[in-house]
């Protein structure tokens, strides 16, 4: 029941990104009638895509039949918008892809091309002026948080490291992992000669 009503949220949003920017459509056309299943670990969530080159089916179920299945964790999958990942995940274990690899890429490339115009899809509710101001105060705001994020997270990592010093600075842990190969280095020294000795008595 649970995952019937995910199931038909996910394909009202996919279904209302088309009408948002019509260009997505274009991008999925090499993906029409193709099934994606993907199976979300962390979440216990496991859909089937069907674009059928207008709308998108979303099934709360996975496919014998499937073109392409991807298993993954969610914060994994949000990796996928950047198309050029999808090898490496997989080569690091964090993907379990089976089947068709380019099916995946173009619904990578599809989502990583959307841009939808948000002061345009506003206007028709708010009026070009209302509409462009709250769309640029957003874009703004977003700005903002992101830098201030960046900030405190060097301020935050400076403070472990330098004040509090509960987290080892990169250079001191390059500089103990030096001295721990130069002492590697001096007991196997220090054990030849030690050989050498009791050969020699």
């Amino acid at each position: 029941m649970v995952s019937s009503l995910i199931s038909a949220a996910i394909e009202q949003l996919l279904n209302q990104l088309t009408k948002l920017d019509g260009q997505f459509v274009s991008e999925l056309h090499a993906a029409t009638r193709k099934q994606l299943t993907i199976d979300v670990t962390d979440i216990s969530l496991f859909i089937t895509l069907l674009f059928d080159g207008q709308r998108f089916h979303v099934l709360p179920k996975g496919d014998s039949q499937s073109d392409c299945l991807i298993r993954a964790d969610l914060s994994t999958l949000l990796e996928l918008k950047q198309p050029e990942k999808v090898t490496q995940l997989i080569r690091s274990g964090k993907l379990d892809l089976e089947g068709d690899l380019n099916l995946a890429q173009q619904y990578s490339k599809a989502f990583n091309a959307l841009n939808i115009d948000w002061a345009d899809n506003l206007s028709s509710y708010l009026g070009d002026g209302p509409a462009y101001t709250l769309v640029n105060g957003i874009k703004h705001a977003v700005s903002n948080a992101k830098k201030q994020s960046a900030v405190s997270q060097t301020t935050f990592t400076s403070l472990l490291q330098d004040e509090l010093k509960v987290s080892i600075h990169p250079l001191e842990a390059q500089l103990f992992k030096q001295q721990c190969r130069s002492l590697q280095q001096g007991l196997a020294q220090l054990e030849q000669r030690v050989d050498k000795l009791c050969n020699a008595i």
